[in-house]
């Protein structure tokens, strides 16, 4: 089973680096992507630069780290000061001297947050950035913003505010979050295996996607923080088997998947990995402590998930909305099998996703269009082929993750 994992593991990764050789998507400002291939030298290129940093810190890493030589002491105490300290003065200056507006989604959950915050039931009516859809619209529509705006509310009455501007200092210290976070995961890794702090580290200091996105006011920075978090507590508990640190890694990823759905990844890969270890040594441990063991992992699930349910309920009874206008599971489906987006191959399609809203009878025909689109495709394997290499290099190839568009100040009101 494990080796399974790790077929699928190397051939996901496999697959993504691949696309990253081949194509380079690119976001307009509304959304719509472009796929290119690349020359023959930006792959060459590509290719030198990953060869070039990997003997770099294989170098930094034998000569400064890996050996008992005083030589270079000085450089070894000071090099990762010097290197965090200039990460660091960016990713504070960034949101300073970069100050895109909040819009869209973004900025709609930050208004639901300022009513839970006020108790200002009357700007339900307000309009949001769609002038036809009020905010109370919006909320019926979609139920997994409550979540992050009540997480915002609860940080705004922590720090008796509600100016946005303060989500973005959270988002900074969140960074600084996730770089220790991933260097405590590399650290618990170092007991079973051979690990590369220097490349590591790298890596991820020139990573400078993630301080632009220190910006982006939407849940991803925070949540991503405590997910990493959680799988270190994750790992600490499998290998020391002291119940508080899943207990930790449960509340943590209950306020991540709170902020982000898309946390749901962590809490599935975790549930495996708890798995799998428990599998392992399964037949060496007594039926109690076997017992114990998967009692912790559906407690786990439960913790991590239920709490966002009940807070959606909770906030669609007191502002007295209808749990039940809201998109039908089946047009996401729909509209992730689908070409017709102009965003690109299985993207959002308001053209599936608006008349599932206005018609509720018309479930049963989408789930016909799906019946068909899987038949179409069992007929067609060239164009599954064609269709998911373009949806993968859609989601997967746009180099900076939407940064640079998500930082565009343009006509937008900076704050």
């Amino acid at each position: 089973m494990k080796k399974i994992i790790y077929i699928f593991g190397i051939l996901f990764l496999s697959i993504v680096v691949i696309l990253n050789f081949v194509f380079t998507a690119n976001l307009d400002a509304v959304e719509a992507i472009t796929i290119n291939f690349n020359s023959f030298l930006y792959i060459i290129g590509l290719i030198a630069l990953g060869i070039f940093i990997f003997f770099i810190a294989r170098f930094i890493n034998n000569n400064l780290y890996n050996t008992e030589d005083c030589k270079h002491s000085k450089i070894k105490k000071y090099l990762p000061i010097i290197a965090v300290s200039i990460y660091a003065i960016f990713v504070v200056l960034w949101p300073i001297l970069v100050r895109p507006g909040i819009y869209g989604d973004c900025g709609t959950a930050c208004d639901i947050a300022k009513i839970m915050y006020s108790n200002n039931y009357e700007a339900l009516n307000d309009p949001t950035y769609t002038p036809d859809i009020s905010l109370g619209d919006y909320i019926q529509r979609y139920h997994h913003q409550i979540t992050l705006s009540f997480i915002y509310n609860i940080f705004f009455k922590i720090i008796c505010s509600n100016e946005v501007s303060f989500l973005r200092i959270l988002n900074i210290y969140s960074i600084f979050l996730i770089v220790y976070s991933l260097y405590k995961i590399n650290t618990e890794l170092s007991y079973k295996y051979k690990t590369n702090k220097v490349l590591m580290f790298i890596l991820l200091l020139t990573f400078i996607t993630l301080p632009m996105f220190s910006t982006f006011i939407y849940g991803d920075i925070p949540s991503l923080a405590l997910c990493l978090f959680a799988v270190y507590f994750t790992m600490k508990y499998t290998r020391t088997k002291e119940i508080k640190y899943i207990i930790f890694a449960s509340l943590l990823t209950m306020v991540a998947y709170m902020m982000r759905m898309n946390s749901l990844i962590f809490i599935i890969a975790t549930v495996i990995y708890l798995l799998l270890n428990l599998f392992k040594e399964f037949t060496k441990k007594a039926l109690k402590e076997n017992l114990l063991n998967i009692t912790l992992i559906i407690a786990y699930v439960i913790i991590s998930i239920l709490p966002s349910s009940l807070v959606q309920s909770y906030y669609l009874n007191k502002y007295n909305l209808d749990s039940n206008n809201t998109y039908p599971t089946i047009s996401y489906i729909l509209m992730g099998m689908e070409d017709t987006s102009y965003r690109g191959n299985g993207w959002y399609d308001t053209n599936i996703s608006e008349p599932a809203l206005k018609n509720p009878d018309i479930k049963d025909e989408y789930v016909q269009r799906v019946k068909n689109r899987l038949q179409y495709f069992s007929q067609n394997i060239g164009y599954i082929f064609e269709f998911y290499t373009s949806k993968l290099a859609s989601m997967w190839t746009e180099n900076t993750y939407s940064a640079i568009r998500n930082n565009a100040t343009d006509s937008r009101k900076s704050i």
